[in-house]
């Protein structure tokens, strides 16, 4: 069970963590989302190093807390940069008719926004669990202890000695691993069908 909770949080810490820009005029915006950008160019892999000397320097190895703030590293500018996309395709005349009708920045943000932008969320909510459900590299490095580590890490650990290789319940183990991901995809799969294909044009 506790491989299995410290791989739910961080794919939860991250999409929470993931927000756009959209059509804001929020200064220092668009040297940020390049910035965002720029980190996408780069393989993950050569992050494992620098995010496993600063955990170390904090403290912080071994720690659920250290998987949230690496796994929020890689997933933020993605997330960004698919929540933009979306947002960027509702139209600025929806906000200019909350605001007349009185409504503040936090209402029009949370009432209106946050309701047309459901279906992308919820493709960054998935998109998110299930790559850090199923990460490895990074998991391993942060969390040596075998007794506090992610789903497939202990999978992992059942076939990684050459001489004892445990393949049955490596198998058995992934076909329960998958569970949460099919309930996690049967709850939002409406919602994944139009979010999917939304923002992918501007228009």
């Amino acid at each position: 069970m506790s491989e299995l909770e410290h791989s739910r949080r961080p794919g939860g810490a991250a999409t929470q963590d993931s927000a756009g820009a959209g059509n804001a005029a929020v200064p220092g915006k668009r040297p940020l989302m390049w910035t965002f950008l720029v980190t996408q160019m780069f393989p993950v892999a050569i992050l494992i190093v620098p995010i496993y000397s600063i955990m170390s320097t904090l403290g912080l190895i071994n720690t659920p807390t250290s998987l949230v703030i690496a796994y929020c590293t890689v997933a933020v500018p993605f997330c960004t940069w698919m929540l933009k996309g979306y947002f960027d395709t509702i139209p600025v005349d929806l906000d200019e008719s909350a605001r007349i009708d009185g409504a503040g920045h936090f209402r029009v943000f949370a009432d209106l926004i946050m309701r047309l932008a459901l279906p992308i969320l919820v493709v960054v909510f998935f998109v998110s669990f299930q790559s850090t459900f199923n990460e490895l590299p990074i998991a391993q490095v942060v969390l040596p202890d075998a007794q506090n580590t992610t789903v497939a890490v202990g999978l992992n650990g059942l076939v990684a000695n050459p001489l004892v290789q445990q393949w049955g319940l490596m198998a058995a183990g992934g076909v329960m691993a998958a569970i949460p991901l099919v309930i996690v995809f049967l709850i939002t799969q409406r919602s994944l069908v139009t979010g999917l294909t939304s923002g992918s044009v501007k228009g």
